[in-house]
């Protein structure tokens, strides 16, 4: 089954907080529940929590614009061959430093593949995923 929204899906790490509209913008504020992750790049297990921080990602709308504040937590990396000492956690729906969902991405990117910058400019704004046509 494709849920409509990710948070949908059974995912036991993620937690939806609030559901709210401000400026017709239709807010989830969605916290991560995840008591440990794994590390990017050497993939150890860490357990020690560095911070959170708020990532403000925009999704496919559903009204008129659909904006998701997803409260992620960096992570020590414990792994002393490692490169990485902090990192985020991550979901399979957006990519580590995207601000838009994947399924975002992929209506736009078949925008951008069929029209010119212009003209997908205005396409992308008139479905509410507003883009720059020089970006």
């Amino acid at each position: 089954m494709i849920y409509p929204i990710p948070w949908l899906s059974p995912d036991p790490f993620l937690e939806l907080i609030d559901v709210s509209t401000k400026d017709r913008h239709l807010r989830f504020t969605v916290k991560s529940n995840r008591i440990s992750a794994n590390c990017p790049s050497c993939h150890s297990i860490s357990s020690r929590r560095h911070s959170r921080y708020t990532r403000l990602i925009q999704d496919l709308p559903i009204t008129d614009q659909t904006v998701i504040l997803l409260i992620l937590h960096k992570w020590f990396c414990d792994n002393s061959c490692c490169s990485i000492k902090v990192f985020t956690e991550r979901y399979e729906w957006v990519a580590p430093n995207g601000r838009r969902t994947l399924r975002a991405e992929k209506v736009l990117r078949k925008i951008a593949f069929s029209t010119s910058c212009l003209a997908g400019e205005k396409v992308a704004r008139a479905i509410h995923l507003p883009i720059s046509h020089d970006a």
